[in-house]
């Protein structure tokens, strides 16, 4: 009598390790075929609401002169994008996106979402031509318009940082400290760090 609740113990622990065992072990690679199966079932949804960027090229600072051919040719992409559509989806996959607004619609987005990359690139490196030629206003007024897009480069927000460093307005770095922390990217750990240390020395 004195072996009997050990060795019902004993069974019972045996028999919940086959039944552990049993269970099919979650195959991540299957996982995401059926996932990417749904999404290319996904009928196409509705996507005139998105939040589309319209690049407002009136009111940015693309006419400075220059006799340097990439300037002028960043100036002129970044005015291209006033007749395209631009759509900012970073940190979203193809699968995401067809799960939710429908596999038809997934060439219309891409290509939204590349004319943003476009954009925010020409943005960034242009603001750093204006600022090497000493057109620092210029050079403002470009990288913030970048920050209110939702960029997540960190030469953008370092070099608008570093402007206003030299003006001595902290308060604005502080508030491009807070804008990082709301993104939704893979940078913005690295972005926050680079600012805080700027915003220190």
């Amino acid at each position: 009598m004195h072996f009997t609740v050990p060795i019902i113990l004993i069974v019972f622990c045996v028999v919940f390790k086959l039944i552990v065992n049993r269970k099919p072990k979650s195959n991540p690679d299957a996982e995401f075929l059926e996932r990417e199966r749904r999404a290319n079932l996904t009928p196409r949804k509705d996507i005139s609401g998105l939040p589309y960027i319209h690049v407002p090229v009136s009111e940015l600072p693309l006419d400075v002169p220059t006799n340097r051919e990439e300037i002028k040719e960043r100036q002129e992409t970044i005015r291209s994008m006033a007749d395209k559509q631009v759509l900012n989806l970073t940190g979203r996959t193809n699968t995401e996106l067809k799960l939710e607004y429908g596999a038809p619609n997934i060439n219309i987005l891409s290509a939204a979402d590349a004319n943003y990359t476009k954009l925010v690139q020409a943005i960034s490196y242009l603001a750093g031509d204006y600022m090497d030629n000493q057109h620092i206003l210029e050079a403002k007024k470009l990288l913030e318009y970048g920050i209110s897009i939702g960029t997540d480069s960190k030469r953008n927000y370092l070099m608008l940082a570093s402007i206003y460093k030299e003006e001595g307005q902290p308060e604005k770095i502080s508030e491009l400290i807070e804008q990082a922390h709301e993104m939704d990217s893979l940078l913005k750990d690295s972005i926050v760090s680079s600012l805080e240390s700027l915003m220190n020395s």
